[in-house]
């Protein structure tokens, strides 16, 4: 950040006069507080009062220049939360922290230069800086009594890397630019700031996305007032994400924070050099850190990886499909492996009113557990009957979701950033041409026509294989085939003796075994998009 000419004098001078006092006295940080009676100089740390958090110099793995950054002060090696010079280290072990004259905190070099400074807009005639257990370090000014008059300057509202509990992001919905995020290190050996951006998108319905320099790399989808549609560990985690909270603030400014807090242990948010956000947690008597979350975690996960109108799927191989209704813009590409190009619909829509006043040319088909495509317009109605209505009676909207804390939610032109979801995720509906549609109809009932048994094992079905007592039962059955006596004369003879065949009895109790299955078993050919 820029410094004025009058601050740089005034830290030359103050640098000079504190040299002369740390020339005949040892120099060191006291308390959580740095006063404008003491410096910071390199190997002495301000601690906060609770000693959670630690101020001073560090240099990073692989790397001799000096930065003054914010770690935690109980864990070893120093793990970094925070930087101030991030565009201007130190080449040596010379640097001071120090208040300057007009109230701003300051980063000297050896010869008395100011590299870093606060500046703030107004003067303090007495200012103190103070490390708060939180890991804000605060600027303020202060009266003779030490009573604070003011906050002049906080480093929560000049984030680095990381999101701490407490510490909020915000942005403006009516100016998209702008907004307070985090930006990751160059590298892990360089804290200046990188390519990857995290930050809260202020549309209509507000999500978080991380940005590749001006491309999209990841969203997390919208969010529904209790977690984000597009993260389904939210659920499957949710009283560990539960500190997530996005709200309207009373100037329209839409706040992002984290305020999840335990004494037992530290959880932060980073962004790392990659791309990749992660939840860190360290439990406390432990003695290394570990990832509960992370994104974008799969392929899948980046943004728009099928192009526009494409499905991604982990289960999948490849992991890219057109959705129900289109096909390959670019035929060549996509089946070499090349998806950006998307996907155009087979046919075009034919959304029009018929003499009796209803919209009879075009359907809706649902997918299930799907991660919803992003730029959704968000609907006023009451209920999932009447978000199809609404969408249905208006020839742009090409599809539609219905979520219990959102509403209804539409979409028109194409749909980019479809995943599909192995847990949690929507309904989503898509429109399609009434012929495509019975097209997709009409091969789910052929799917059902070739079914012999009605119910299979959930489980095995998702590996791709008919589960073991189905196997069991058609050697059963291949073996009766084959018997010597006709299987209905023994199950005659069977039956004048009141007894049932072996054979019979063992395929009742394996059927029994899987409609006992914890799991209710699927209908075997039922269709699904």
């Amino acid at each position: 950040m820029g410094i004025n000419n009058t601050a740089k004098i005034a830290a030359i001078v103050a640098f000079l006069l504190f040299a002369n006092l740390c020339y005949m006295q040892t120099c060191s940080a006291i308390g959580t507080i740095l006063a404008t009676n003491n410096t910071i100089k390199d190997g002495d740390t301000l601690v906060s009062g609770g000693e959670d958090f630690a101020l001073g110099f560090f240099s990073p793995q692989n790397s001799t220049n000096r930065y003054v950054g914010i770690w935690y002060n109980k864990i070893r090696p120093e793990t970094i939360v925070w930087v101030a010079n991030r565009d201007t280290p130190l080449a040596e072990s010379s640097g001071i922290i120090m208040i300057d004259v007009n109230g701003d905190l300051v980063i000297l070099d050896g010869r008395g230069g100011a590299i870093w400074s606060t500046n703030i807009s107004t003067s303090a005639k007495i200012a103190h800086a103070e490390l708060l257990d939180t890991g804000n370090l605060q600027l303020r000014e202060v009266d003779s009594d030490n009573n604070t008059r003011r906050v002049l300057w906080e480093s929560f509202n000049y984030t680095s890397d990381t999101i701490l509990p407490s510490m909020k992001l915000d942005a403006d919905p009516k100016r998209k630019d702008t907004g307070l995020g985090l930006t990751s290190w160059r590298s892990p050996s360089d804290p200046s700031p990188g390519n990857y951006s995290f930050r809260i998108d202020p549309q209509t319905l507000p999500q978080v996305v991380i940005w590749d320099g001006t491309d999209l790399h990841w969203r997390s989808g919208p969010w529904d007032g209790r977690a984000f549609l597009g993260v389904p560990a939210m659920d499957e985690y949710y009283l560990y994400l539960n500190g997530y909270n996005l709200i309207k603030n009373y100037e329209g400014m839409i706040e992002f924070s984290c305020d999840y807090f335990s004494a037992s242990f530290y959880s932060r948010y980073v962004l790392d050099s990659l791309g990749m956000l992660k939840q860190i947690m360290w439990v406390k008597g432990k003695t290394s850190w570990f990832t509960a979350w992370s994104a974008p975690d799969t392929e899948c996960d980046l943004y728009g990886r099928c192009g526009p109108n494409g499905r991604c799927s982990m289960s999948s191989s490849p992991i890219c499909n057109c959705l129900k209704g289109f096909e390959p813009k670019y035929s060549g590409e996509w089946n070499g492996g090349n998806w950006s190009g998307g996907c155009v619909r087979s046919k075009p829509l034919k959304c029009e009113k018929n003499g009796n006043g209803n919209w009879k040319r075009d359907g809706f088909l649902k997918m299930e557990k799907i991660k919803v495509p992003d730029l959704p317009v968000s609907l006023a109605v009451g209920s999932l009957t009447e978000c199809e209505e609404k969408c249905q009676k208006n020839c742009s909207c090409v599809a539609y979701a219905y979520d219990n804390m959102i509403g209804c939610m539409i979409w028109g032109g194409d749909l980019m950033d479809i995943q599909q979801s192995a847990k949690g995720g929507v309904d989503f509906n898509i429109r399609l041409p009434a012929s495509e549609l019975e097209i997709h109809l009409r091969r789910g009932r052929k799917l059902e026509e070739k079914t012999i048994v009605t119910v299979v094992g959930e489980g095995e079905a998702k590996r791709g294989r008919r589960p073991e007592s189905f196997l069991i039962l058609w050697i059963l059955l291949q073996i009766g085939l084959k018997e010597e006596t006709p299987a209905p004369v023994v199950g005659e003879e069977a039956a004048k003796r009141g007894r049932r065949p072996k054979s019979f009895m063992v395929i009742r109790l394996l059927l029994q075994i899987d409609l006992k299955e914890e799991t209710p078993a699927p209908v075997a050919g039922v269709y699904s998009a």
